[in-house]
């Protein structure tokens, strides 16, 4: 079998994985290819082959330890190749010494990635660089364009003469190309003839004070061509001198360099937000290459989709003008201020900076963001945002932004990033279970487990909740506690298929209904939704299931959740509100969305003995949901006392482990007396 081989054709940015190590090479295809081609080589010699190629790659992970030719000699023959010197290859390698790594960005390597490597380093890693060598192509490709736009211009020189009043006695064949003038129609005739009336104020005057003083005027303007068009010249004006010294003629070279000025504008455009005029993502990475050791933070508008979605679109690009405003007001001469997509803007401190004054202007940002209510007219519409802070030169958009990412999962106002974060622990143990649930789905062991629900009127069993759980290869129960990585991985509306499929299953042995939890990822994946549609379409399926939706996960994507919460209502099933009390607590929504029940969250009914509070939330609760015809549960019921107190507040029902604990089958077939 040969060990080298092309593993993709595609259009896709290609990768070519260097390893002798069929380990490794394994763990980085896993990685990379959902996302990108991939080519494979176990030894140096292949891989300059496969470099050198028809079909060469995008990007080289080239590790550095193989036998015969190893990676320091292929990266030196690939650099030296001028087709093959603008790949960007990134190291992957044990060696963590400086001076091997010295080693090899002297020779041209973009990156060192250590092993045991980390995925989603890995991934974003790659991510970064195929984007900066995309960003250097397509600056390259600019470069060569305006090079040919000025060779053209200098050889088709706009020439014309004109007498010391500025009457025209000679023009050029590129005169008339240009300018659309027949030779007869501008002789005799003065300059002005050419003069666009919106040029700046002033630029005739002064250039006319210039050549009639006998110097020569040198600068670029507008003019008019004969159909009116607005061209831009790069003009030089001689004045020709007699040998007494007065003025005989003067001669005009211009260049045409509309092009030039129209380019430049492109360019502005390219690496300007339109919303805002702040610079973009693409200005960034440009000026993060070009600044050494920075300081870049990343900002993020927490929960800008529910802006938008409650206060219209127009409102929420009002918002983005006003904290870009505020943004580079507030950064003055410390940081420049960026917006590099969506709700997430950036600043990049001038000339290096003091990571503690930064952190300071930070801090203050983010205080007078939140402190300041934006004004959009009948609305006043308040913020909060989550920072992410990263120091120094070793890939700061990246740690900038898994800083923000921890941050926002910590809830803190802002996170710098630090090796001590252990972020990069934080993503293996995403990968270990990542693996997990992957290997737990393709040998069915990410089953439901079922909770009873009592009737409080009668005390009996009428439905249950089919709680997930992941039986590991030893045959042990694993909480949910793995379903927040399911998320971060996607992998999440995998597992809710198969827990919605083992449910339907397990209908006809049991009576009453059977709720099963929904999250927002679940609600606006097209494949998912079509599958749980599928599935309620069954005859006696609908009209037995709750889809139970936490409070806090809906409200980002209200709109999602309205048009399938009337999809689904229409096959007969029933919703429920998980958690609430927790979060928005909004009823009017609620009551737009025809909601059944409300699931009371546990925070409230586990304290509801001892905290007056919590009672009296409870109370509010059940009243309002009685009054808008909605049903009331309360979750973690864990004892008699509080089971008692559910009763007396007239809640519907009850679920919790005083009353039935999980269980993989359903406790017997529920009756209605």
């Amino acid at each position: 079998m040969n060990k080298d081989k092309s593993l993709s054709l595609n259009p896709r940015p290609t990768i070519l994985v260097v390893d002798d190590l069929p380990e490794n090479i394994h763990g980085l295809l896993e990685a990379l290819k959902d996302d990108y081609g991939i080519m494979v080589a176990t030894e140096g010699m292949r891989a300059v082959e496969l470099a050198q190629g028809p079909t060469p790659p995008d990007l080289v992970l080239l590790d550095v330890r193989m036998p015969g030719m190893d990676g320091y000699e292929v990266c030196r023959r690939l650099k030296s190749d001028p087709r093959t010197a603008g790949i960007p290859i990134l190291f992957v390698t044990i060696v963590e010494a400086s001076i091997e790594k010295i080693r090899g960005f002297s020779m041209g390597a973009a990156d060192f990635i250590t092993k045991p490597f980390d995925i989603d380093e890995v991934r974003a890693r790659v991510k970064t660089h195929l984007e900066l060598s995309r960003l250097r192509r397509a600056l390259e490709g600019r470069v060569k364009r305006l090079s040919e736009y000025r060779h053209a211009t200098d050889v088709s020189n706009i020439v014309f003469r004109t007498d010391p009043h500025g009457v025209i006695t000679f023009v050029n064949d590129a005169f008339v190309q240009t300018y659309g003038y027949t030779r007869e129609e501008v002789i005799g005739k003065t300059s002005r003839i050419l003069k666009d009336p919106d040029a700046a104020p002033g630029l005739h005057r002064e250039l006319w004070n210039t050549i009639l003083g006998g110097a020569i005027w040198r600068g670029t303007y507008s003019n008019l061509t004969k159909s009116g068009e607005v061209i831009y010249i790069n003009n030089t004006i001689v004045p020709i001198l007699d040998a007494d010294g007065s003025i005989r003629e003067f001669i005009s070279t211009s260049v045409n360099v509309t092009h030039l000025i129209k380019q430049e504008e492109l360019i502005r455009e390219q690496t300007t937000d339109a919303l805002t005029g702040l610079p973009n993502r693409v200005k960034l990475m440009q000026d993060l290459a070009d600044a050494g050791p920075s300081i870049l933070g990343m900002i993020n508008i927490d929960q800008f989709k529910a802006i938008n979605d409650f206060y219209g679109l127009r409102n929420g690009d009002k918002v983005l003008l006003e904290i870009g405003e505020r943004l580079q007001k507030m950064s003055g001469a410390d940081a420049q201020a960026y917006r590099i997509g969506g709700d997430l803007f950036a600043l990049l401190s001038k000339n290096g900076g003091d990571p503690g004054r930064f952190e300071q202007l930070i801090d203050s940002i983010i205080k007078r963001l939140e402190s300041e209510a934006i004004d959009c007219g009948e609305d006043k519409i308040n913020i909060r945002v989550t920072a992410g802070i990263c120091s120094g030169a070793d890939s700061p958009y990246t740690h900038a932004a898994l800083a923000l990412e921890r941050a926002r999962i910590e809830r803190r106002d802002y996170l710098i990033y630090t090796d001590q974060m252990q972020i990069k622990s934080h993503y293996k143990d995403n990968i270990h279970w990542s693996q997990k649930i992957r290997s737990a789905l393709a040998d069915g062991r990410i089953v439901p487990f079922y909770q009873p629900i009592i009737d409080n009127r009668n005390g009996k069993v009428v439905k249950y909740e089919a709680l997930m759980r992941m039986i590991d290869e030893e045959g042990n129960v694993i909480p949910p506690s793995f379903l927040g990585v399911a998320k971060r991985t996607r992998q999440y509306t995998a597992l809710t298929r198969t827990i919605v499929e083992q449910v339907v299953k397990a209908l006809p042995e049991s009576e009453g209904e059977m709720s099963i939890n929904l999250t927002v990822e679940d609600i606006i994946d097209a494949n998912t939704v079509s599958f749980i549609a599928e599935k309620l379409s069954q005859p006696g399926v609908g009209s037995r299931i709750v889809l139970e939706i936490t409070e806090s996960e809906g409200i980002e994507s209200y709109e999602e959740v309205r048009q399938f919460v009337n999809r689904m209502k229409g096959y007969g099933c029933h919703f429920a509100i998980d958690d609430f009390g927790s979060g928005y607590s909004n009823f009017v929504h609620l009551l737009r969305l025809k909601i059944d029940y409300l699931k009371i969250d546990g925070s409230i009914i586990m304290n509801i003995i001892d905290n007056p509070d919590s009672e009296v939330i409870a109370r509010v609760i059940v009243d309002a949901a009685r009054r808008l015809g909605m049903r009331t549960v309360a979750e973690f019921v864990g004892s008699a006392e509080i089971q008692a107190k559910v009763v007396e507040l007239g809640i519907d029902f009850s679920q919790g482990f005083y009353l039935g604990k999980p269980a993989p089958q359903t406790l017997g077939t529920p009756r209605h007396d």
